[in-house]
């Protein structure tokens, strides 16, 4: 079996961050998100960003989209 890659081994100058659409503005509650090429997301804080993001295979994040579309009450407010 293959090793799986690490989410994290990306260069971060090709993070192209962005804010989900349903962030309001100015609310100081937006979480900054960062495909690649691969599919590999990066999830990151607006209000601070030199804490340390969250990195997931696109395999990873598939799994947690699928959760929250099927109401997991762990992804719900």
């Amino acid at each position: 079996m293959s090793e799986k890659h690490n989410p994290y081994d990306h260069d971060p100058a090709e993070a192209d961050w962005g804010k989900s659409p349903f962030s309001g503005e100015g609310s100081g509650n937006c979480v900054l998100s960062a495909r690649f090429s691969n599919g590999d997301i990066w999830l990151g804080d607006d209000k601070d960003l030199t804490r340390p993001h969250l990195a997931f295979r696109r395999d990873e994040w598939a799994a947690v989209v699928a959760a929250i579309e099927a109401g997991d009450p762990r992804f719900t407010p």
